[in-house]
Parts: structure tokens; sequence; C-alpha cells
């Protein structure tokens, strides 16, 4: 953990024992005890600082849930006080610590493979809802939007802070508020980076009758973020002219106006979306929720009262 960039925040925490966790788990034996035994230690005493008792954790931060238990009863027995006394600990202690994490990563592993299985089922979900869509309407205007939190102020966000402004957003986006009016569908993601921290991608999808700056669509809709996050949202505009010329120029272009008789344009945009449910980016999954059920994934709805011609 030491090697890895300060750690200030819940997700660079998190983030930071998981690798922790899968790098033990890989080697048969470790040749430095010193310097797990401090791995271990620093990674005990930051996860005390995060952890909370009401949140629901991946399956690599369960186990190393397990470890503490098991390194709290190491040093009951040895009548150690404080958890600096891991650098105590003898090779026998760090062989076991080591042989339990090694036995309890084998299930949690496959966390991975659920993560993939999840985001192929999402992609299916996602492209039937935008070739419902596309279908429908001759022309729709296509904004992409990245959102998160300043690197600086990532330490006074949790997940549940990041989520519930992400609730407000979301919520402005169904009632088609503001910089949402003329909004026909959306999608958006959540993930989890190692230097972005709790981000979310959006696809924000108009009425192409209506709208037709969609850069500028996309720069309101980053700037509400940046409202609700009280100036300590960031975010990216995949609209601009700059960034949409570069796929142009490689017939990959699949955001700004999609027209239905497009075969190119129809197929690059339902590409492009995809972005949001890619089984390979299980680097990006979320380690913390703030429950069980908490979503990380959703779309808009395609059959609702108020869409003509259905």
């Amino acid at each position: 953990m030491s090697q890895n960039s300060p750690l200030e925040n819940e997700s660079s925490i998190l983030i930071s024992i998981e690798d922790f966790m899968v790098s033990t788990c890989h080697e048969q034996f470790v040749d430095d005890h010193e310097e797990f035994k401090r791995e271990l230690l620093e990674a005990i005493v930051w996860f005390k600082q995060i952890y909370r008792e009401d949140f629901t954790y991946s399956r690599i931060i369960r186990v190393f849930k397990r470890v503490i238990v098991l390194v709290d009863y190491i040093m009951e027995k040895l009548d150690f006080q404080m958890y600096t006394d891991i650098l105590k600990f003898e090779l026998n202690h760090i062989f076991y610590i080591q042989g339990m994490i090694q036995y309890e990563m084998k299930n949690a592993l496959r966390e991975k493979l659920d993560f993939q299985y999840q985001e192929q089922s999402n992609r299916f979900k996602l492209e039937y809802y935008l070739k419902q869509l596309l279908t429908h309407y001759a022309r729709l205007l296509f904004v992409r939007v990245d959102i998160g939190i300043l690197k600086a102020k990532q330490v006074y966000w949790d997940i549940e802070d990041f989520y519930e402004a992400l609730r407000i957003l979301r919520n402005r986006m169904s009632n088609k508020d503001t910089c949402f009016s003329g909004l026909q569908g959306f999608a958006w993601a959540l993930e989890q980076g190692a230097k972005k921290g709790y981000h979310c991608h959006l696809l924000l999808i108009y009425d192409g009758n209506r709208h037709h700056e969609d850069s500028g669509l996309a720069k309101q809709v980053a700037e509400y973020w940046v409202q609700i996050t009280n100036q300590q949202g960031t975010y990216y505009n995949c609209n601009t002219k700059e960034n949409k010329e570069k796929f142009d120029k490689n017939s990959l272009l699949g955001i700004g106006m999609i027209h239905r008789d497009q075969p190119i344009q129809f197929t690059n945009a339902i590409r492009a979306a995809m972005y949001l449910v890619n089984p390979e980016k299980e680097d990006q999954h979320l380690r913390v929720k703030t429950s069980p059920q908490m979503r990380t994934f959703g779309t808009g709805q395609y059959e609702v009262e108020w869409r003509r011609g259905l």
C-alpha cells in the first residue's frame, strides 16, 4: 500500500486494500515479512478510519474485515494493546495470516466474474433500450458527460455523499427540469477508480427536433453537477468539437445528432454507449455500497405514457 499515491479518501483506501489482498493472495510466500507487516498495519489503520458498519462492502473487503478479526485474536493472545504491535508479530503469525488470506480469497476473487456477468447483462439491456429509441425517433441528440469530484475534495466524499448528489441529478433527469428539458432517454453508470474516485458516466438522449447544440447542453449539465456538489464536482464534456472530430475522422462518431436513416450513425451511437457497460473494466467496480440494493447502473423507461406514438 505504501507504494501507492497518498491515501486521502474512502475510495483510494478501499482500492489499495484490495490491491494488498490480491497481491498477498497471488504469492505463495512473502519474502519481505517486515514489509508485509507494515502494509498490514497501514491497511488496518486506514480501514478503521473510513469503515462504516451500515455500508455493504465487496467480497474482498469483507475478507479483509475477517483478517482484522484474526489480527485482533493474535494480539489478544500476545497481550498486545496497539495495532503498531503488529510489527512485533513473529514468522508463524505472519504465515497464519497469509494462509488465511490465500484460502479466503479463492471465493472472493469470483467477484470479478460476477461483475463481468452483470456488465454483460447491462449491455443487453442498454442496447435493447437504445434500439427502441433510435427506431422510434427520426433523430436524437446524444450527449455524453462524465462527472466526478475534484481530487483535492475527494477526502470529504464517501459513497453515501456521492450517491445522494447523483440521486438529485437523476431526479432532475426524470422530471426533465432545466437543462434536461426535451430529454427522451438516458443511461448512467456509477464507477470507482484509483485516481478519479467515485464517478459516473452519463448518456443523455434529447429530442433532435428541439435541441441541436450538444456541447452546450453537456456544459449545462456539467455546471448543474458542480452546483449540486457545492463547487466540488468536476466533469468531462465528451461532446466538444475537438473530441467529436477525433472520432469522426475514423468514422466512429456516435454522439451528437444521430439520424435513424443513417446506419453508420445508428451503429456508432450504440457502440459508443457500450462504454458505460464494459465487462473489461472490472477495476472500476464499486468496493462499497450504501446498501445491498444500491444500483450502479440504470436507464430511463421506453414505454411511458408521455411518449407519443406508443
